[in-house]
């Protein structure tokens, strides 16, 4: 955000950044809250913090920070039994491996934004420090293999699964960042993008 020159960093703490638009921008600068989503726990001190946000005239744009814990966390790595899981049939084991088992913060800001969640990537050996967005795809659970003679028949039924999903990545924002705004948003939703993308 400062590397696109646009904004004016007004507060900024372990959990979150909050942005001023230049007056350069337009006559009536906004302010946009980016919260790091995933630290502010437990949920609700997310949502207070987003309608907050709104109640004082300010946009929100979350990030959630890609730790592999609290967010963006390998389906394989939480569920050792995978592999005897028969509903996930209709999927290779490079499509498995890829899935993620969504956090609670990740769902609630799904039913918000929906399926483009941002995420925070710190530098590795392998990435660079940016923002990606991801598309989370559904993931569908397959149950074709339990019949009349197995105990969960009945009980279960082909679905799109609560809390797997497949991850897209779908754009990579470096090194500077500007916002988009939903027009007509209640909520006052704000989203990055690359600089170069323009700004509404």
């Amino acid at each position: 955000m400062e590397n696109s020159g646009l904004y004016i960093i007004q507060t900024r703490d372990h959990e979150h950044v909050s942005v001023k638009e230049r007056p350069t921008i337009r006559e009536e600068p906004r302010t946009i809250d980016v919260p790091v989503a995933n630290f502010m726990t437990p949920i609700r001190n997310y949502k207070n913090r987003a309608s907050a946000n709104r109640n004082a005239g300010k946009y929100t744009s979350p990030v959630l920070y890609k730790d592999g814990r609290s967010a963006f966390v390998r389906m394989v790595e939480k569920n050792i039994s995978w592999r005897n899981d028969k509903s996930l049939k209709n999927y290779s084991d490079r499509q498995i491996n890829q899935m993620l088992h969504l956090r609670g913060i990740e769902k609630a800001l799904m039913e918000v934004i929906g399926d483009r969640l941002l995420f925070y990537q710190p530098e590795t050996e392998r990435l660079e420090e940016s923002l990606r967005e991801f598309r989370l795809h559904s993931v569908d659970l397959d149950y074709s293999h339990i019949g009349p003679g197995d105990p969960g028949h009945g009980f279960v039924e082909d679905r799109e699964s609560i809390d797997y999903k497949l991850p897209e990545e779908t754009q990579v924002i470096q090194p500077a960042a500007r916002f988009r705004y939903l027009i007509h948003n209640p909520r006052l939703i704000a989203r990055m993008f690359p600089e170069e993308l323009g700004v509404n």
